[in-house]
């Protein structure tokens, strides 16, 4: 005998078996959530022992002052919750915070002068950065100033191709430098500071022309793809509202092809804080193609101390394990939203 069910009936028998199925993927994701919250904390662990008499963070063999890396610090914090003035960890954010304001400039640039610099507009962004983040947990009036003085600058170094370089002078351009101050300019943006929308045109353009026609994008126009470009320009063109251009689509897809692990890519730490982000913002089809592979590298590395193991810790110049651990903590802080740059 030929039994017929109805369309609904069998959406319901197929809801009915697949439910378990279901149940203990949830299940799964949920102690995977409980391990990466426990690996961030041991992270940031780490970087509280870290931190010097100063409010900053080593870097590199020679322990000098970089409030580039300070600022990655900073956010790593506050991309797990821990706000100034408040909670267990409120004297290092405040220190932290700080370190950054005493490093201005006459100019508006945010860099320690005698400190470790490996380019001043990478450092005084990403300290631009950490400052408009805190500035939505402070009211006082002189970090809003600091942080406006700090965007002007980044407007005015703009070179006339809509790119940014590692000196404040708008000369010549990089997307690796560029798309940091495109990060800060959208943090900035959304805190209701000032920034010129033909600014962010010019960078849309600047991006664009470092997009190859196979994919990915290059360190700067007419050059090779490059992991760490691909993965900051696809994030660079989100940001700035080009959410379905077929570059970003295109560099993603470059990005998930290749084979991740410890030690084949030197800049994998700074790859992966724009590609989480990337992936995040592109969609639940991406996000899921790229988190968990990701997740599992970085759950699997942590050094039984809570740090990150970095890249070029043999060079005197070289960014210490306070990067790569404010690097790998910031990644895995995607899950957990606090942050206005970790939400769609």
């Amino acid at each position: 005998m030929n039994i017929r069910l109805s369309p609904v009936v069998w959406c319901v028998v197929v809801a009915l078996l697949a439910a378990p199925v279901a149940a203990q993927e949830a299940a799964d994701e949920e102690r995977q959530l409980v391990r990466v919250e426990a690996a961030v904390d041991r992270g940031r662990e780490y970087l509280a022992g870290q931190q010097q008499e100063d409010g900053s963070f080593p870097t590199g063999v020679s322990g000098k002052p970089n409030t580039g890396v300070t600022a990655l610090c900073l956010l790593a914090f506050m991309g797990r919750g821990h706000a100034p003035g408040r909670g267990p960890y409120r004297e290092t954010v405040s220190a932290t915070i700080e370190f950054l304001l005493d490093s201005r400039q006459e100019n508006g640039l945010v860099v320690r002068p005698g400190g470790n610099s490996h380019g001043p507009m990478y450092e005084h962004a990403l300290a631009t950065l950490g400052l408009i983040e805190a500035s939505g947990w402070l009211v006082e009036p002189e970090i809003r100033d600091s942080c406006q003085r700090a965007v002007d600058l980044i407007v005015q170094a703009q070179n006339k191709e809509g790119g940014g370089r590692y000196q404040p002078q708008p000369n010549d351009a990089d997307l690796s430098v560029t798309v940091m101050q495109v990060v800060t300019l959208r943090a900035a943006q959304n805190a209701r500071l000032d920034v010129p929308s033909e600014t962010l045109d010019r960078a849309v353009a600047y991006v664009k022309r470092c997009a190859r026609p196979e994919g990915g994008f290059g360190y700067q126009p007419g050059q090779g793809v490059k992991n760490a470009q691909s993965a900051a320009g696809a994030l660079c063109l989100q940001l700035l509202g080009h959410h379905d251009d077929p570059d970003v689509a295109k560099a993603l897809a470059s990005l998930q092809q290749k084979k991740y692990e410890h030690g084949m890519d030197p800049y994998f730490h700074y790859m992966n804080y724009y590609a989480m982000q990337a992936h995040f913002q592109a969609g639940e089809e991406q996000w899921s193609t790229w988190h968990p592979r990701v997740r599992t590298l970085l759950l699997e590395t942590q050094n039984p101390d809570g740090s990150w193991p970095g890249w070029h810790e043999d060079n005197v110049n070289g960014p210490s394990k306070c990067y790569s651990t404010a690097m790998a903590a910031m990644a895995l802080e995607v899950y957990m939203h606090y942050l206005p740059a970790y939400q769609r």
